[in-house]
């Protein structure tokens, strides 16, 4: 047991230092601490800073007096019971010393005070505060005595406990944890150690994070986090990585421990392996889920099947590319969509040729889209035309729409709806033909797999029908074109003939009316007019074997250094007597020498023809014929006055048996331009022309110089040609 403290302290108040001083010497003790206080403020807050044994309060302060201090004293829970001995120099007031033992205080003592009365009246309360506090110190041992052995108690109840439950926690397949109350693991059972093959302070804490798959760790801690910011237990999947590398899936299940204030305390929990089951479940539902496909793709199988066949026998049934165009939006617009419009390729860009809506009348609106050029944009229906790759936009506006239709107001799709849009190829061969637009107008209906699938083959049925239709019509006009050049070719190759042979008749009838006497001179002209007409039978065998050649592939180059100026001035020479009979002049604007490497028989063919043609067609006019290089090209210009060419015929002239004059009006085969264009090719040159009716036509032929003639002006007679503007004339 411990003793009382060395010193008590005991409060001495008073005004009168003297009084002070004489109260500390009958005092005067080492066991005893003397604190002053020369008033009641003072006495106060020495009272508030400690505890006192004893307080000796004079009666009479001039802040407060004593009894109103004794009151406050009273009045706090810590100094209530310190004992109080007035002191006062008035020996006759019994009001006031009713007052002091009514205030608390034990002892009344008046001035002068008698030293032994005073020392022993102290002693005895200072003895008091002495035992009480041995009294306080015994009870506060035995107190912790007490609370040390049920403490121990609670340990040992706590660890048999805690032993009972690691036991139980370990007799179970189940991986048990507890976790803190901030979610760090601090205990595992040994079935986690043996599954996982980590240590326990591989584990502690957070490291259990370690064993679990990388691809469920982010989820599985975010709820775990949440669980425990908001108190409320754990269900949750995730796989754990085994000893020996494998993952198998477990279900954690977690609950708060909490206090006797319904506090969360800590964390219980638990890992159960349900890979067996799991994997049992995801089977059973992979087969449910097979067999719903399979059900599923057999019935979109049938009706898919039903709707090509539709398409098939209504594309069939005609072999008219507007029949087929008009078919293919209706069962688009039946089956597949709401409503969808078709644009077919065509020379230099594409057409809009047909509309259907599902539920407005078909006429009407494919009016409303009308015929209409469509350019081949990079973007919307160009691009598909372009490229042949199909545009799905699962989810789109009418401004969307509208801007891949290349339609310039918003507001008339905006009216008829759009919500999903799809546009696939017509493609045969390899080219594409045309571009299907379908749209969907509910804000629920959508493209899904299916109808792309779907559209894709009845797009492709409806292209090898319109290519069908196509070539039916391409060999349709070839037969025509076929049957006319026949006509042409008998009547052109008739006419020389029939000429030969009346030449030959003429001639056997002089000779034998001369009985072999003809005259020299006469049978020479015959001959020589016979000559003539074999010289045109020849031109026009030769230039039917040119097409053969061309078409064959077999057009062949002898390349050698060829003056064109030279040629042209040989075929002047040459045609010069047709000019005179067509009444047409010829000026020749030439220099010297135009050199370059060229098939020297093929380019005499090119001026020819194309003299030719200017003859045929200018008769009667004068006809001009320039030469000029122009850095890399020799530029050759024929011009005539004739009857010129329309518009509409310019980019048809250079094609086979293709004419922009009547046959009746003007002979020949119609292959003059084809040829010299392919000729014209195969040197890598070109040839352009610019016409209109009745104002003459101008042909410019650019034939490629070899790069030493391009840089010399000198020799080539180089001077600036003119430019390809204006009607010729």
């Amino acid at each position: 047991m411990s003793t009382a403290p060395a010193t008590t302290s005991i409060l001495l108040v008073d005004d009168q230092p003297e009084n002070l001083a004489a109260l500390k010497a009958i005092l005067v003790d080492e066991s005893y601490r003397l604190v002053t206080a020369a008033s009641g403020k003072d006495a106060l807050l020495r009272i508030l800073s400690e505890d006192f044994a004893v307080i000796l309060l004079d009666v009479r302060l001039p802040d407060i007096d004593g009894f109103e201090v004794a009151s406050l004293v009273k009045q706090r829970e810590r100094s209530r019971h310190t004992p109080i001995i007035f002191l006062t120099a008035a020996t006759d007031d019994l009001s006031a010393i009713y007052r002091a033992y009514a205030v608390g205080g034990v002892d009344y003592l008046l001035k002068p005070l008698e030293p032994e009365v005073v020392q022993a009246k102290v002693a005895v309360f200072v003895e008091l505060h002495r035992r009480g506090e041995q009294i306080k110190e015994q009870a506060e041992l035995l107190r912790k005595a007490e609370q040390r052995r049920r403490d121990a108690e609670v340990e040992d109840l706590r660890r048999a406990a805690q032993a009972r439950y690691q036991n139980l926690a370990d007799a179970i397949p189940q991986c048990v944890f507890t976790a803190k109350l901030d979610g760090s693991v601090d205990y595992v059972s040994s079935r986690w150690l043996e599954y996982t093959g980590l240590a326990f302070e591989a584990l502690r804490g957070w490291g259990w994070q370690a064993a679990v798959h990388p691809n469920d760790l982010n989820q599985f801690v975010s709820k775990w986090r949440r669980c425990i910011e908001s108190g409320e237990p754990l269900q949750g999947e995730c796989r754990l990585r085994s000893r020996h590398g494998a993952y198998r899936w477990h279900l954690c299940q977690a609950v708060p421990e909490r206090d006797v204030w319904k506090r969360v305390v800590g964390w219980l929990g638990s890992f159960t392996d349900i890979d067996d089951s799991k994997r049992h479940e995801q089977e059973r539902i992979h087969l449910l889920t097979r067999e719903r496909a399979a059900r599923a793709e057999a019935e979109a199988a049938v009706r898919r099947s039903e709707l090509l066949a539709e398409a098939s026998s209504a594309f069939s049934a005609s072999l008219d590319e507007a029949s087929v165009s008009a078919a293919l939006v209706r069962i688009a617009a039946e089956r597949i969509c709401t409503w969808c419009v078709l644009d077919l390729r065509k020379e230099g860009g594409a057409c809009r040729v047909a509309a259907a809506h599902r539920g407005r009348d078909a006429a009407r609106f494919a009016e409303r889209f009308g015929p209409r050029e469509v350019p081949l944009t990079e973007g919307g229906v160009g691009a598909v035309l372009t490229s042949g790759r199909p545009d799905l936009r699962v989810e789109c506006a009418p401004r969307d729409v509208a801007r891949a239709l290349d339609i310039d107001d918003p507001g008339e799709i905006q009216e008829l709806g759009a919500s999903s849009y799809l546009c696939v190829p017509l493609v045969t061969r390899g080219n594409v033909l045309g571009a299907l637009s379908m749209v969907w107008v509910e804000p629920g209906e959508r493209f899904e797999p299916p109808d792309f699938a779907v559209a894709l083959d009845v797009a492709q049925r409806a292209a090898l029908c319109l290519e069908n239709a196509r070539l039916l019509r391409l060999t349709r006009e070839a037969v025509q074109i076929r049957e006319d050049f026949v006509a042409v070719a008998s009547h052109e190759l008739r006419t020389p003939l029939s000429a030969l042979v009346l030449q030959i008749q003429g001639l056997t009838r002089a000779v034998g009316r001369s009985d072999g006497g003809l005259p020299a001179e006469q049978a020479l002209v015959k001959l020589s007019q016979a000559e003539a007409q074999i010289e045109r039978l020849t031109r026009l065998i030769d230039t039917l074997l040119d097409v053969t050649r061309i078409n064959s592939g077999q057009l062949e180059l002898s390349l050698e250094d060829v003056d064109l100026c030279d040629v042209a001035r040989e075929v002047a020479g040459r045609l010069e007597s047709e000019l005179e009979r067509a009444g047409c002049s010829l000026d020749l604007d030439i220099p010297e020498s135009a050199i370059g490497r060229w098939d020297r028989l093929r380019i005499d063919q090119v001026i020819t023809n194309l003299l030719t043609n200017a003859i045929k067609y200018g008769r009667g006019k004068p006809i001009q014929m320039r030469i000029s290089v122009d850095g890399k090209s020799a530029v050759l210009q024929v011009m005539d006055q004739g009857i010129g060419i329309a518009q509409e015929y310019i980019a048809r002239i250079f094609g086979r048996f293709e004419r922009a004059a009547p046959t009746s009006s003007y002979g020949g085969l119609g292959v003059g331009l084809y040829i010299v264009d392919q000729i014209l090719r195969a040197h890598g040159g070109s040839i352009q022309v610019e016409s209109a009716p009745g104002m003459g036509a101008r042909f410019q032929v650019a034939l490629p110089l070899p790069p030493r003639a391009a840089g010399s002006p000198g020799p080539l007679g180089e001077r600036p040609g003119s430019p390809l503007t204006g009607p010729a004339g």
